[in-house]
């Protein structure tokens, strides 16, 4: 598989984009990986699951975020 060069943009050397795209999205990712840890198994193994409504708020919030990288790196964008 072959890299798929970035497209060369002013606005990708600020510091801004910097700190979007080194901490924002990692973040945003391991938070997603957390939520459904303890939504899958973590919760029930404590006593304390998320009842029917937060797990499919918590699901389609997770599923959105990781499409939504999905979607980048299809674009070359990420």
């Amino acid at each position: 598989m072959t890299d798929i060069p970035l497209p060369d943009h002013p606005i990708r050397k600020t510091w801004q984009w910097q700190s979007f795209d080194r901490l924002w999205r990692p973040t945003a990712g391991w938070v997603v990986v957390g939520g459904t840890a303890y939504a899958g198994f973590i919760g029930h193994a404590i006593g304390k699951p998320m009842n029917e409504g937060y797990l499919a708020v918590w699901l389609t919030f997770a599923a959105a975020v990781l499409g939504l990288k999905s979607w980048e790196k299809l674009k070359g964008v990420a």
